[in-house]
């Protein structure tokens, strides 16, 4: 019966792929918890980086990616402290403690953008609605910040109030106009636009855009550095020498969202103050997001991916890929245990001979083992056992001493060596016959 051969469900090289991609994956997914790709669609509507309705700064994010600016839509808090221009688009309930914390911090890290809310809006609903759409429903009204110890006011202006005053919005002659930087133009919105304005000192603010009444639509505040200029401001009170960065306040967000940069006028404005803002700086500017409530706490696997942690990181991947290399390189497939008896006649007599030997009863196999030498003697001989003359001579003529000669050291053995041995030499003279 011819021996069957067992193979594996799965060769080396296929049981090697699937572990390769299973630690792929993993590590995968891994990545994209730690760098938010699991959160979920940030584009619910909102005044952010990520909305495309229209009080959304999408347009703006992309455009600044088309002209090689780098972005970062940031979901973290930590974010906040790095340098390069942070663009914070709060909303109206945003806590202003917490927003005058941020940009009295960020002063000696890098320049700062406040884009104020304007708008109140829910979400638009019927056929053609892509997500992130929404329906504006009336401006937001006032609202108040401190910047450096100064309390502003982003006033909320209507300049064609019609049949009715909207409620906390003040009556003003004028146009929804603009004009600053070289150019000139008109709000999406005809009857609000969002001015902004010093509560308790002159001189607080520079105007950068404005309307054509010259209320101030973007200022920035009015350090001793030129900030038109590209220039940094070295406040001597602070005395360590560091650069004051700047800090542009747009109080009207139609200059900058979704709906202003449908216009290309706008849109140009648009590029330029952001480039105003970042002061010349190369680093990316990053769109913060977590005012806006879409923030994400930093977690080990983030820290994983960025450095200095990324070089431990990959050595960590490289020696698991190494480990496991040399694992099926030197061991192969795993083995199958074989059957505690295996079948077969001399497989059985193994067994038999296995226990015999472990029992130590050696000499039970003496007188056994004798009259199984004598029979495969005599019948090699072509005798019968029983004629012992006849094995006698037959051995003298070959040479050997008689048959009873032979078999008496095996008579006489008392250990186990002394046994083997005899059993051997019988062995031995069977084979010369």
């Amino acid at each position: 019966m011819a021996a069957s051969t067992d193979r594996a469900a799965f060769g080396k090289r296929g049981t090697f792929a699937l572990v390769v991609f299973a630690v792929l994956a993993f590590v995968a997914f891994l990545f994209l918890v730690g760098q938010g790709g699991l959160s979920g669609n940030a584009n619910n509507g909102r005044a952010h980086a990520a909305g495309t309705g229209l009080t959304g700064f999408a347009a703006l994010t992309r455009m600044l990616e088309a002209q090689d600016v780098p972005v970062v839509r940031s979901r973290d808090r930590g974010a906040m402290d790095t340098p390069g221009l942070l663009v914070l688009t709060p909303p109206p309930e945003v806590d202003t403690d917490e927003l005058a914390e941020i940009v009295d911090r960020r002063r000696t890290i890098g320049p700062t953008m406040i884009v104020a809310p304007k708008w109140a809006t829910f979400p638009a609903q019927g056929r053609g609605v892509k997500p992130g759409w929404v329906n504006i429903v009336r401006p937001s009204g006032r609202w108040d910040l401190t910047i450096d110890t100064h309390d502003l006011l982003v006033d909320l202006v209507d300049v064609d109030p019609g049949e009715g005053r909207m409620r906390g919005a003040t009556v003003a002659d004028g146009n929804a106009r603009w004009r600053g930087l070289g150019s000139a133009g008109g709000l999406p919105s005809p009857r609000f636009l969002t001015a902004l304005r010093a509560r308790d000192a002159e001189g607080v603010l520079s105007p950068v855009v404005v309307d054509d009444q010259n209320r101030m639509l973007a200022a920035h505040l009015a350090d001793d550095g030129s900030y038109l200029d590209g220039d940094l401001y070295l406040d001597p009170e602070r005395g360590d020498g560091r650069p004051v960065y700047n800090v542009l306040i747009v109080a009207e967000p139609d200059l900058l969202n979704n709906w202003g940069l449908a216009d290309a006028t706008r849109a140009a404005l648009a590029s330029d103050l952001v480039a105003l803002a970042r002061q010349g700086t190369e680093a990316p500017v990053h769109f913060d997001m977590t005012l806006n409530g879409l923030g994400a706490s930093r977690n080990l696997l983030t820290l994983a991916f960025e450095p200095p942690f990324l070089a431990a990181t990959l050595t960590l991947l490289l020696a698991l890929a190494i480990a496991m290399w040399r694992a099926f390189a030197r061991f192969g497939p795993a083995l199958r245990p074989a059957p505690a008896i295996q079948p077969g006649k001399s497989q059985l007599v193994a067994n038999g001979a296995d226990v015999i030997a472990r029992s130590r009863r050696l000499r039970l196999l003496k007188t056994p083992y004798e009259a199984l030498a004598r029979a495969r003697i005599a019948r090699r001989l072509g005798l019968h056992e029983a004629d012992a003359e006849d094995i006698d001579r037959a051995l003298a003529a070959r040479g050997h001493p008689g048959l009873e000669q032979q078999l008496e050291p095996l008579r006489g053995a008392r250990r186990s060596t002394e046994i083997v041995r005899a059993a051997r030499s019988l062995r031995d003279l069977e084979r010369t016959l």
